[in-house]
């Protein structure tokens, strides 16, 4: 497959590098910004050296040229616009999330990437992380039973250099809020919120009371935590499931805790990851959706989005 890349800045170079190793994936073109102003905007044109990909700073030519999808990592206020130009020339689109900056942005691309026929696919990559997906293995396998409760902290500091202009919520948040999907597989309703304000972003650090059925969620977003945390706990009636820190950062580690009846300390196991495999997993399963041609399922962003914007209309 001859891939695209527009916007290689901190996450297209992830992907970048990991999409190279893949085979029978061809990048093509890396688009990099016209005006460069710092450091970090020369990121593109190193990486496309390093993996001898040709550079450019004009996406149109690439977006006419014979690639056969696109991976969209620019920032999200230009998802909308160079998103449905790259629908449009029939080519399909890997986007970053959040999925445009509100959920009509959203439907907007979906509606477009339908009536062109081609796959949408919005790039939620912890989805395809080593030990979420071992997590949702031992779900489905109901090592835990009926699930009573899900709590999720993903935090960061990035308020003073993160570009993305939309705040914690709709950036890193929103991969919370998509993995509790990821997990119970249902509608969710949201019960409450609350979040702090400054003068970088209005959702900087904040808090998500969610439910699906009887299943309770805890969502916690920042970008004023200044030491990188993930910490994911799913309780069930016959024990728990927890994933402490990415592989980005260092050393995971999955925990199964059986219950022991009536009560008394659980009996656990215990994997580690090191590798952060959740770029490749990510664009192996796009792929294989292309060749599949399935096309339907593609309203994943859309979903999660508009939860965001619920989110964003209560009253803090």
């Amino acid at each position: 497959m001859k891939v695209a890349i527009i916007g290689c800045g901190n996450i297209g170079s992830k992907r970048a590098i990991a999409i190279s190793k893949n085979k029978g994936t061809l990048i093509k073109y890396i688009v990099g910004k016209k005006k460069r102003k710092v450091v970090k905007d020369y990121l593109a044109q190193k990486i496309s050296k390093k993996l001898k990909v040709n550079y450019t700073t004009d996406r149109t030519s690439v977006i006419g040229s014979d690639v056969e999808s696109v991976i969209l990592s620019t920032q999200p206020d230009l998802f909308l616009k160079v998103g449905k130009e790259i629908l449009r020339s029939r080519k399909h689109l890997l986007v970053e999330k959040p999925l445009g900056l509100n959920s009509r942005e959203a439907e907007e691309l979906i509606k477009v990437a339908r009536k062109n026929h081609v796959y949408l696919k919005t790039g939620f990559n912890l989805r395809f992380d080593d030990g979420i997906i071992l997590a949702k293995k031992l779900i489905t396998k109901k090592n835990i039973g009926k699930i009573f409760f899900i709590k999720i902290e993903y935090v960061n500091g990035a308020a003073k250099t993160n570009k993305n202009g939309v705040g914690s919520l709709s950036d890193i948040g929103s991969h919370s809020l998509n993995l509790f999907e990821y997990f119970v597989s249902k509608k969710l309703k949201i019960l409450n919120s609350s979040w702090q304000q400054n003068e970088y972003f209005k959702d900087d650090n904040g808090f998500v009371t969610i439910k699906s059925g009887n299943i309770l969620g805890f969502i916690h977003h920042s970008f004023v935590r200044w030491e990188n945390k993930f910490f994911l706990e799913i309780s069930g009636e016959k024990g728990s499931i927890t994933v402490d820190s990415l592989p980005k950062w260092g050393k995971q580690t999955v925990t199964y805790s059986k219950r022991v009846y009536p009560s008394g300390k659980p009996k656990q196991k215990k994997w580690f990851f090191s590798k952060d495999n959740s770029w490749l997993n990510e664009w192996i399963f796009f792929k294989n959706q292309i060749k599949k041609k399935n096309f339907k399922d593609i309203q994943e962003g859309l979903i999660t989005m508009k939860n965001i914007d619920l989110i964003k209309k209560m009253k803090n």
